[in-house]
């Protein structure tokens, strides 16, 4: 059983906030995450695991598809009343943005010695 901290923790990823978001909405394959959400097959199915984990997530296979949801139905009361505050509060908040890319410093150019004599 996951602890609060190990819950908490995966929260705190916002692009798994995004895919949690989505599987809130309903029961949904991969590939329908993929395409609502824009992330690639192996990300998408990387931060489905980690929700699953620590029971935010079930997963239900039929025939070839795997299809994820929510943990509504958990065993464990905490993971229940947690999924229902975050449907209530993500459902009016606008989208969760991905994570920005980090912004790297780029060092100043300094001009070439043979580039300032050719000028």
């Amino acid at each position: 059983m996951a602890t609060p901290q190990d819950v908490l923790h995966e929260l705190g990823d916002p692009t798994r906030l995004r895919v949690l978001r989505a599987i809130l909405a309903g029961r949904k394959n991969v590939t329908q995450i993929v395409a609502e959400l824009g992330l690639a097959q192996p990300q998408v199915s990387y931060h489905l695991k980690r929700l699953k984990d620590v029971g935010l997530a079930v997963e239900e296979k039929q025939g070839r598809w795997v299809y994820y949801e929510a943990n509504r139905a958990s065993g464990d009361d905490r993971i229940r009343s947690l999924l229902s505050l975050l449907g209530h509060w993500l459902e009016g908040a606008p989208s969760v943005p991905p994570a920005a890319p980090p912004v790297v410093a780029k060092p100043e150019s300094k001009p070439d010695d043979l580039e300032d004599f050719l000028l």
